[in-house]
């Protein structure tokens, strides 16, 4: 039944930003297939297509980790159709070596299969998020 397939989804994309906010990696990775695809955009810091869950963690989650401070996302719209579920949110941070601040609306897609994340694709102002990296 679609409608099934559908909150399921959403609520395991749910439960991955439940995690995050927790720092449970390990239950991040349990939510994540084995060959997950990260595709960040081009011209932030960790752009690019990242491979596996290890290579996320190491060129995308800990630069937040280290490099950001007071990293907030907040969920706005979640929307499903079939495998796919996006996330419109808000994401907000303070870069750390300017001390400047920077919040502005993203967007997630997730693709998922047999209930694990195999594709995650993140949209945002580019610009607005490297204006926080100026001194």
């Amino acid at each position: 039944m679609p409608g099934e397939t559908e909150k399921t989804n959403i609520e395991r994309v749910k439960e991955l930003y439940d995690r995050f906010a927790e720092g449970d990696f390990e239950a991040i990775r349990g939510l994540m297939d084995p060959d997950v695809e990260l595709h960040e955009p081009k011209g932030i810091a960790g752009g690019g297509t990242h491979h596996g869950f290890d290579e996320i963690v190491e060129n995308v989650f800990s630069r937040v980790g280290t490099e950001w401070e007071d990293v907030s996302v907040d969920p706005e719209r979640y929307v499903a159709s079939g495998e796919t579920v996006v996330l419109l949110h808000t994401w907000s941070g303070t870069y750390r070596k300017s001390g400047k601040s920077v919040t502005y609306p993203n967007a997630h897609v997730f693709d998922l299969k047999d209930g694990k994340i195999v594709q995650w694709r993140s949209y945002a102002d580019t610009a607005l998020f490297n204006a926080a990296l100026d001194a």
